[in-house]
């Protein structure tokens, strides 16, 4: 599944959405067949996919063992799902924040985008502009997690511009 999804249509700046099978249960022992398994699976999408893709695909990945193998059955059930989150590269606040970091940092910003998920999709649902902007650093959300803190006076310069002037 890993490997079609690579192969498929994707994001211009994400690439395509992944999976991967977080938490695997099943067995007792060595030497037996599991009379069960449960796999967990976190299947992250970018914009243009949904709950319902997904849904289906996995449907079509499991109804191929489920056609051929006997006694092979499986329940899906969905989970937690978050929507993708894209922002508008016209929107206000879009023009807004690339304006003043680019007085702030001599050169334009990237564009670029993230594949985790943010608070931005429920921002941006709820009809509240908002886009992902950060400080330079490493390690986010690990034991050795640093922000440059040049970068965080940089930031709060823009974001103090951006506010006063959105």
């Amino acid at each position: 599944m890993g490997r079609r999804l690579a192969e498929g249509p994707g994001h211009p700046l994400l690439g395509t959405g992944t999976v991967h099978a977080s938490v695997i249960h099943g067995g007792e022992e060595p030497s037996t067949y599991p009379a069960n398994c449960r796999i967990t699976l976190e299947r992250r999408t970018v914009p243009g996919e949904s709950a319902d893709t997904v849904q289906a695909e996995l449907t079509a990945v499991l109804d191929r063992p489920a056609t051929a193998v006997p006694d092979f059955r499986y329940r899906l059930t969905r989970g937690l799902h978050r929507e993708p989150f894209e922002a508008d590269p016209d929107a206000p606040i879009v023009r807004t924040l690339t304006h003043h970091a680019e007085q702030a940092l001599g050169h334009r910003p990237a564009v670029r985008a993230e594949p985790h998920w943010t608070d931005c999709a429920l921002l941006d649902r709820a009809g509240i502009p908002c886009l992902l902007f950060d400080v330079d650093g490493a390690g986010a959300h690990v034991a050795t997690e640093y922000v440059d803190l040049a970068s965080l006076d940089r930031l709060t310069d823009i974001l103090t511009a951006t506010i006063a002037d959105f």
